[in-house]
């Protein structure tokens, strides 16, 4: 394939999707505690279809489940998705790929088949975004409902007036100093701060529940969530030795975007 035609190619993987194809999560709905914006899974795979032709793309993945227990006691699977995806053609019998893309993604379930399934979903999604096709998710760029659910805006209220030695004076209200997540999607960490991040742990040997767990922890949201230069720090001390232990946290049972 010649370079003009894989201009081409990107530029029409790259294509925005129809209203349809948009998939979102309501957090105070689904009780992950964030709302999420992606594009179907079905919807990917027509484009790579229609841009390829059948047969024009391949997968290959590795899924490891793992069962844990919900914070009700229920049983539940996490389920990660180690995933390639080639780009090619059929010749005399063997698959010639001339592009291809690594991703992984996670998810859980209280069904096992659910929890393999969304991980597959949600690997090839990435994958498939690094040849343009449902880049926007992940640039953020279909809309702004992938803002975490617990940043609403702070209620306008006057502070309570108390008065002091005849004089009127405004009672300042205290300052929590408990973490906040980032307060606007922009500041949040790339896709490639976040896939270094998971890359280091799992070199690490770190288990994907206990990082979680350690990241929410530390900065009081989960990882999807956390800003650029929190990430920043992260890779460095991870890279330095690992990450630190700072107190008790609550694994999340989610993944964005639920993608996306």
């Amino acid at each position: 394939m010649t370079p003009e035609a894989k201009k081409a190619l990107y530029r029409q993987l790259s294509q925005p999707f129809p209203e349809e194809a948009i998939e979102r999560t309501d957090g105070r709905q689904t009780g992950k505690g964030y709302s999420t914006t992606g594009i179907k899974a079905q919807f990917i795979i027509n484009r790579l279809n229609e841009a390829l032709g059948i047969g024009g793309w391949r997968t290959h993945r590795k899924v490891v489940v793992k069962e844990l227990n919900t914070n009700s006691g229920r049983k539940a699977y996490e389920a990660v998705c180690d995933l390639v995806l080639e780009l090619g053609e059929w010749i005399d019998g063997t698959f010639v790929p001339f592009a291809e893309a690594l991703a992984d993604g996670g998810h859980i379930s209280t069904s096992e088949a659910d929890a393999r399934k969304g991980s597959f979903s949600n690997a090839l999604k990435k994958a498939a975004a690094a040849f343009g096709a449902g880049r926007q998710a992940y640039e953020g760029t279909i809309d702004d409902d992938n803002v975490p659910a617990d940043e609403q805006p702070e209620p306008q209220h006057q502070p309570p007036v108390r008065q002091v030695q005849g004089q009127v004076a405004t009672q300042r209200p205290s300052i929590s100093m408990a973490p906040r997540p980032p307060s606007t999607p922009r500041s949040r960490l790339t896709s490639k701060q976040l896939a270094a991040l998971i890359a280091i742990s799992r070199k690490l040997g770190t288990d994907l529940s206990q990082f979680r767990q350690e990241v929410r922890s530390r900065f009081g949201t989960q990882i999807e969530f956390i800003t650029k230069s929190q990430a920043s720090e992260l890779i460095g001390e991870m890279s330095n030795g690992g990450l630190h232990h700072q107190g008790d946290g609550e694994a999340e049972m989610a993944e964005p975007g639920a993608e996306g």
